[in-house]
């Protein structure tokens, strides 16, 4: 027994000797923090947007969006929606529920303003009177796919 004893800690003492020479090489935290967040949404079916991540694409004149999810089944996206100060939404309609969040600034619909914090829901088959952002707003809209919203217009 003395010599199984002895032989593991010679073995330990060996490794912790090996592993002090073993250098570490350093990954960039953009690199690190995507991988991480890869890692995170494969483990436990969640899917992470950083807000420095992802594209904002401009759609209309003073309005861009950045896809956060989108669910081709369904035909259905969750997207952040930038309007600069004076930007406008013009009428549409709506081929399936929409939810809308004001983040930031303000909307005008019809001369009613809408601020951070209020909640908007059309329901499918409603149309849109023309959305303006008089002095910018940011959006968070749960809606059909962009594609379905533009040629529904």
């Amino acid at each position: 027994m003395e010599n199984e004893s002895t032989a593991s800690a010679m073995n330990a003492h060996l490794a912790g000797e090996l592993a002090t020479g073993l250098v570490a090489n350093t990954m960039p935290s953009a690199v690190r923090e995507r991988l991480r967040a890869r890692v995170l949404e494969r483990a436990a079916g969640i899917h992470v947007v950083r807000a420095q991540a992802g594209e904002w694409t401009r759609v209309l004149p003073g309005v861009s969006i950045k896809r956060l999810r989108s669910d081709r089944e369904r035909c259905n996206e969750t997207n952040l929606w930038r309007l600069e100060a004076g930007a406008v939404i013009p009428e549409h309609r709506h081929l399936d529920d929409e939810e809308c969040l004001v983040l930031e600034g303000s909307i005008v619909q019809e001369g009613i303003a809408y601020a951070a914090g209020d909640y908007l829901h059309a329901s499918a088959g409603s149309r849109h009177a023309p959305l303006s952002a008089p002095h910018g707003a940011l959006l968070l809209i749960r809606s059909q796919s962009l594609g379905s919203y533009l040629s529904a217009r």
